[in-house]
């Protein structure tokens, strides 16, 4: 197995002037959170008062009731509320329901007064259903992205390590594949590539990226938040993932930082959005397309200027 670089953006690399932020700050992971144990009250209520008690629940700070037809009695005219509320909370606010219960009774004989019942709330592991949506992924013929908690040995592939976080970038959507695909900035690091720079206009998730770099053993590449217009410097591949309007608006300054003879990888729109991304870019030769349907990927050439 090797480990290559693995940084959680979508890049399009150059040199830099001051008006990039460098990604200088470390990182710090946070564990899922604790979940608070839960508590179903299950209230059975005559049908007429259940608005009644509906309300009740939620002044309590009930966010949701379930309402159905109480279990033997379908056609009794009762019902029986489900409200999950802290455990904490539950006792108190069981006997807050008996006590209105016994009030709605003597306004109404009719409404007599049901069972209430507290029962515990099956607790869910979040921090395994969180992973579950994270597991080792190959890209194309050479690249597998992998979390940091399932990293397979898989002979032949670059295994790009990758913490998921909060941002884009795992390898899970089709416009990051096809980038990858097409060598995109955070596996050149080491695929033969001696130069990666690599930006993001959102510097919130720089120190993410700095820490899955480092975690690679490639420290190396540059990182920066800006705009692509910040960057000074030609290169031979420029690889930028963002949206179809994004591509358009910021097309002069993308073609700026591409070398003569150099590729320029375009991604992040939709196949219907594909003509109008290439007239933005007029000279340009289309090398390439890759599809992952609906989405597409184009890699354009740039001739010898």
């Amino acid at each position: 197995m090797t480990s290559v670089t693995a940084a959680m953006y979508e890049a399009a690399g150059g040199l830099v002037n001051a008006g990039l932020t460098p990604a200088d700050r470390p990182a710090h992971f946070r564990r899922m959170p604790v979940e608070p144990e839960w508590t179903a009250l299950r209230v059975d209520v005559a049908a007429d008062a259940a608005d009644a008690v509906v309300n009740f629940l939620i002044e309590r700070g009930a966010n949701g009731i379930v309402t159905e037809d109480a279990p033997g009695l379908a056609g009794a005219g009762r019902l029986l509320l489900e409200a999950h509320v802290p455990s904490t909370d539950g006792p108190a606010l069981a006997a807050a329901v008996r006590a209105y219960l016994h009030e709605l009774e003597r306004l109404d004989a009719a409404w007599t007064t049901g069972t209430v019942a507290m029962v515990p709330v099956p607790a869910v592991d979040w921090e395994s259903v969180y992973r579950s949506h994270h597991t080792p992924l190959a890209i194309g013929r050479r690249l597998l992205i992998a979390p940091p908690w399932d990293v397979p040995d898989v002979p032949g592939r670059e295994v790009l390590v990758i913490e998921p976080g909060m941002a884009f970038g795992t390898g899970q959507h089709a416009t990051t594949r096809t980038c990858l695909e097409a060598i995109e900035a955070l596996g050149a690091a080491r695929l033969g590539v001696p130069r990666v720079a690599a930006l993001d206009v959102d510097v919130a998730v720089l120190p993410l990226a700095r820490a899955n770099l480092v975690r690679n053993g490639a420290g190396r590449v540059a990182l920066f938040g800006g705009t692509v217009g910040a960057v000074r410097g030609r290169f031979d591949v420029v690889v930028a993932n963002i949206l179809a309007d994004t591509l358009v608006a910021e097309a002069d300054a993308l073609a700026a930082v591409v070398a003569p003879c150099g590729h320029l990888v375009l991604s992040g729109l939709l196949a219907d959005q594909v003509d109008r991304v290439l007239a933005a870019f007029p000279g340009w030769r289309l090398a390439a397309t890759r599809a992952d349907d609906p989405w597409r990927t184009l890699d354009l050439a740039r001739e010898a200027a």
